[in-house]
């Protein structure tokens, strides 16, 4: 919940400016907000399947990546970046998934409740 109020917040904050130098506290937001969603999306998957689709961490890597080289770019190609990373992890995700059975939830044993 926090990335996504973060990134609802850093969204807020460039579309009055969209152009020009980007602040690297606006860069921490626009990239951040989104890396927080996907790393509290995985500590999810790993909690209710006991384990965690690849895409996630990999999505973090890459908007961590992202950081230097959009510091001189305009606010508004640092959020379409972002929209670039989650529509690739989006498709990635289902084509993956694509003609196989919904998984079933299955914890880690510490998870598990006691018999």
């Amino acid at each position: 919940v926090a990335g996504v109020i973060i990134t609802s917040v850093s969204y807020r904050a460039f579309i009055d400016q969209p152009n020009g130098h980007t602040p690297i506290s606006w860069l921490l937001v626009i990239l951040g907000g989104p890396a927080l969603f996907l790393a509290g999306r995985a500590r999810f998957e790993y909690t209710v399947y006991a384990g965690v689709s690849p895409t996630r961490p990999i999505g973090v890597l890459v908007l961590a990546a992202l950081l230097a080289p959009l510091l001189l770019a305009p606010p508004l190609v640092a959020a379409t970046a972002v929209v670039v990373v989650l529509t690739s992890i989006a498709l990635a995700d289902a084509l993956r998934v694509r003609h196989r059975p919904p998984a079933q939830p299955s914890p880690p044993p510490h998870y598990r409740p006691a018999k």
